[in-house]
């Protein structure tokens, strides 16, 4: 039966691998480290035990879609949900490669982007980042009315961003282009491009409670556009594929002013711990054999010179129990790790491995676990880690 499959289906691999997951710090899904709390819980299983379980979820969201157009500045009818991010996107590139629009996505990006076009063998022009992982205008392909330009800011796993200037470039100069821009770490970053859909019709700009939010088991992303490009891609969204779950905490608890002002202190204490972690990188002795690459997302990315030093941190952290995402195959990455910004206390243990890490490999008389220095534990304490 496998001639009913392309090849590139049969021989990709598993995007997200559920082997070999071990790991009681998992610092590789830019996942919060920190859960909601129970009682929040409670009160949105309390509102199930009085739903219908045996009945479709309403398909009408006119409420959410109010209160998550208030959050990011616009209307309700600029907004367009969805049982996550991925499943919008998901959901665009199959509508516009049927329809033979001609995709330019950053690259590298976001894996599911080239993991889905690989697998239903869609075609798409690679726009790639400089050699400082940063946005290039003169490196991006050729645009016109047919073309549809991916563009992930903050992106993922680089952590770089595109400025207003280029955006507003792009969409000035190529006004019948589709710009999609993912911006899932817009919390995190520096620039909120949302308030641009009133400016650009030739603008979507795709979003998440995943990760500025403790509620990625939940899976609610969302869209947002001018009105008459919402209205159509609410016509290419599955109804009912936001669970009752999913909702009942979205009309109880996630928009309540006591959860979001929680929300937003958690997203400022990530990134205060980010830029800490930095520091603290910058700080070890060993940092001659990395390059950190600036982030404005809720995690960091880290190059290791040598292919050996590469394997061996990886190693390490393994055997400490620390999950990182291993980025070394994604184009122009060699040799490079995605590490998210977890507690303040998963953080060090991260730095004590990264730093023991290279003291072992270059004295291989000390221990496994050797501890920290001196001099990187004092400029640690200096920036007030704790």
């Amino acid at each position: 039966m496998n001639h009913f499959f392309s090849k590139n289906l049969i021989n990709a691999t598993a995007r997200i691998s559920t082997a070999n997951a071990s790991g009681k710090y998992k610092l590789d899904k830019n996942e919060q480290s920190l859960d909601v709390e129970i009682q929040q819980k409670i009160k949105v299983l309390e509102n199930l035990m009085h739903s219908d379980w045996h009945r479709y979820p309403s398909a009408d969201l006119t409420d959410i879609e109010e209160k998550v157009a208030q959050y990011c500045g616009l209307q309700a009818n600029n907004i367009v949900l969805g049982a996550g991010s991925a499943s919008i996107i998901t959901t665009l590139l199959n509508y516009l490669a049927i329809n033979g629009k001609k995709l330019v996505i950053t690259h590298p990006s976001y894996s599911l982007f080239e993991y889905h076009c690989n697998t239903y063998q869609i075609p798409f022009t690679p726009w790639l980042l400089n050699q400082n992982l940063e946005f290039d205008l003169s490196k991006l392909p050729q645009l016109d009315h047919n073309s549809v330009l991916i563009v992930t800011s903050p992106n993922n796993p680089t952590g770089n961003a595109i400025t207003k200037v280029q955006l507003e470039t792009i969409l000035k100069s190529h006004p019948e282009t589709m710009v999609i821009l993912d911006g899932v770490y817009t919390e995190f970053g520096q620039e909120d491009f949302t308030s641009l859909i009133s400016s650009y019709n030739n603008l979507v700009v795709i979003r998440s409670f995943s990760k500025a939010f403790p509620m990625a088991g939940l899976r609610l992303g969302y869209l947002c556009s001018n009105e008459k490009m919402a209205a159509i891609v609410k016509k290419l969204m599955l109804p009912f594929s936001i669970n009752a779950l999913t909702l009942s905490f979205a009309r109880e608890i996630l928009f309540t002013a006591s959860f979001m002002m929680e929300s937003k202190k958690r997203v400022l204490s990530i990134i205060s711990e980010r830029e800490k972690m930095k520091a603290a990188i910058k700080a070890m002795e060993c940092f001659q054999k990395f390059t950190l690459y600036n982030s404005e997302g809720n995690f960091i990315l880290l190059r290791l010179h040598d292919e050996k030093d590469h394997a061996l941190l990886l190693d390490e952290l393994k055997h400490s129990g620390i999950r990182v995402l291993n980025t070394t195959n994604f184009t122009l990455l060699q040799n490079t790790i995605r590490v998210s910004i977890g507690t303040a206390e998963e953080n060090m243990l991260f730095l004590d491995c990264l730093s023991s890490c290279f003291v072992k490999s270059d004295c291989p008389v000390y221990p496994l676990l050797y501890p920290v220095s001196p001099t990187l534990t004092s400029k640690l304490e200096s920036i007030h880690y704790n």
